[in-house]
């Protein structure tokens, strides 16, 4: 791959052909000292990971990266990095894929009310100082289908950018544009100016939604999302609740 060419900024790039997680070779080498901006990308993953421990089914024609980060801000906003990189990534696919992506809280994007990427951010944090000793933002998008045959758990949800397989160029063009937008974002990530990008692209602001907590499960009307990426909803009983994403597992 060349995605270099495309780059504005200067990244590390390392590439496999296969690979059991992207996040988790990720994680090795940012414990032994991959610097910011290393970029971690693969063909294909056999145990790609997605949130709360779910397995994250890799196609044959996607994208696969993660990223190694070194944040210099507290840990309680850790997670304000996937909501930056859903934005970026949702700008790069609509830009250079000529479409138009929802996406859906807190790391999901959608295209024709379907799945076609997620996005999943993992951290290691000092306990002593509450800050992050390094995170990793990774980035798994369904391109197209080709030959792959679905699981039957997700073939009702996933979707895909393109009818037909993509060529390298595409691939390398919407890699470096997801890349340049997050950073260009990451480096004001406090500001929260992308905050208003991400209410705004929110396909669940006005829809009803089941959420699980612990062990029960809530229907509510999703109302808006906060400053702060959390989504705020109003339960069957008529109350406001303030929903932050480590706590539930939610669904249209």
């Amino acid at each position: 791959m060349s995605i270099e060419n495309y780059c504005k900024f200067n990244y590390d790039f390392l590439y496999f052909e296969e690979i059991d997680s992207t996040n988790t070779y990720a994680k090795e080498i940012a414990k032994n000292g991959a610097c910011e901006g290393t970029v971690v990308i693969a063909d294909k993953q056999t145990a790609g990971k997605g949130r709360l421990g779910r397995t994250f089914f890799s196609l044959l024609d996607g994208i696969y990266l993660s990223v190694v980060l070194r944040p210099k801000f507290t840990a309680d906003n850790i997670h304000l990095i996937t909501v930056a990189a859903a934005v970026a990534t949702a700008n790069a696919i609509d830009e250079i894929c000529g479409v138009k992506t929802g996406i859906k809280w807190v790391n999901d994007i959608y295209l024709n009310g379907k799945k076609i990427c997620g996005i999943l951010t993992e951290s290691s944090i000092n306990t002593q100082s509450l800050t992050a000793e390094y995170a990793i933002l990774g980035i798994g998008i369904n391109l197209s289908l080709g030959n792959t045959q679905l699981p039957d758990d997700i073939k009702d949800i996933a979707g895909f950018i393109f009818e037909e397989t993509q060529t390298l160029e595409i691939k390398e063009h919407l890699c470096a544009r997801i890349l340049d937008n997050f950073f260009s974002i990451y480096k004001g990530l406090s500001e929260k100016e992308y905050i208003t990008q991400y209410r705004r692209r929110s396909i669940l602001i006005g829809k009803d939604v089941k959420y699980i907590c612990g062990d029960t499960e809530y229907t509510a009307t999703v109302c808006d999302i906060d400053d702060h990426a959390r989504l705020v909803v109003r339960t069957a009983d008529g109350k406001i609740r303030i929903l932050n994403a480590g706590e539930v597992s939610l669904k249209l």
